[in-house]
């Protein structure tokens, strides 16, 4: 929120004001104030405000700023009993299309009133604090997006690589266990050649989805590539991994088949699984995190090979013998 602390810093001093909020829309009835400065910036940061009545629904139903006298009538924007709010500048931050936010800049020093010079000026400044907005919401929007898969909504194998990097760290550091569980689709190829690239596309988002709802809190899942998925379980033991493994695979197989849109069914979709404990592995002591989440990968991704050879569609634990060079 810097962008924005900087655009309330520069508002409050273009207009001689003692204090000062903004306020953005974070549910459809209520804003919070995310950005604060004067005697009462502690107070109101988080603090949250109605839309339903005041001056916060008459501020953001304008796209011109207006001044309030005495707006200590109005109990969704009194500040505190110590400081008295005698008069308030208040604009919205419209994006052209709906209002995001509001700007609240109170009490002005001599002459203690707010000049309409000073409303035309918060009035460019509400568009700067609008745009700056706009732009982190976007920044974030963007971060997200590199950060998943585009196809199944899962966090891609850029995400993957840091945070197997902290799992094996701290598990390593408080002597425990963890698993990275390694899935492969089963014969998608035959799902694109009989009905088509769109159908082994919902295929994947289907077995994501499988795998994220059987996964949900007690593994992490992430979309490897093409028709392979890894699950992270930090707090693990062979057993809980086996078991936890086995759900992901039967929970693919019951609820990845049915009608497709805008027509066709997708048959059932089964995956083959592979199994990597941390230690499980050979000779621990004075690897670094980087080797030891690479030997997890190389002897789940052994496990699952053998789980393929074996016929498909079942869980394969890896041994010793499946962590080697």
């Amino acid at each position: 929120m810097c962008v924005l602390e900087e655009g309330l810093d520069a508002s409050v001093m273009a207009v001689r004001a003692t204090a000062g909020a903004i306020f953005i829309g974070r549910t459809a009835d209520s804003l919070r104030c995310v950005a604060a400065c004067g005697p009462d910036a502690k107070f109101l940061l988080e603090r949250g405000v109605a839309l339903d009545r005041g001056l916060a629904k008459r501020g953001l139903g304008r796209r011109t700023p207006f001044i309030a006298s005495s707006p200590t009538s109005d109990p969704q924007f009194s500040t505190s009993s110590s400081h008295e709010t005698r008069v308030a500048l208040l604009a919205s931050l419209h994006d052209g299309r709906r209002p995001l936010g509001l700007l609240q800049l109170v009490n002005p020093t001599a002459p203690a009133r707010f000049t309409e010079r000073e409303v035309r000026v918060v009035k460019r400044l509400a568009r700067y604090i609008t745009t700056s907005l706009i732009q982190t919401s976007s920044l974030r929007r963007q971060e997200g997006l590199a950060a998943h898969d585009p196809l199944t909504g899962l966090r891609n194998v850029r995400e993957l690589n840091s945070w197997l990097t902290r799992t094996v760290t701290a598990a390593r550091r408080s002597e425990r266990d963890m698993a990275l569980i390694f899935v492969d689709v089963d014969h998608l190829k035959r799902v694109n050649s009989k009905l088509g690239h769109a159908a082994g596309s919902e295929a994947l988002k289907r077995t994501g989805k499988a795998l994220h709802e059987a996964a949900a809190g007690v593994g992490d899942v992430f979309r490897f590539g093409g028709d392979e998925f890894i699950v992270v379980q930090k707090r693990a033991s062979k057993e809980s991994a086996r078991a936890l493994a086995d759900h992901l695979r039967s929970h693919v197989a019951a609820s990845t088949a049915g009608p497709m849109r805008p027509g066709g069914t997708l048959p059932k979709i089964t995956v083959s699984v592979g199994v990597a404990t941390l230690k499980g592995l050979r000779h621990l002591n004075g690897q670094p995190p980087s080797d030891l989440k690479a030997r997890l990968m190389t002897t789940a991704d052994r496990a699952l090979f053998r789980a393929k050879a074996a016929g498909r569609n079942r869980v394969v634990l890896a041994t010793p013998r499946d962590d080697r060079l």
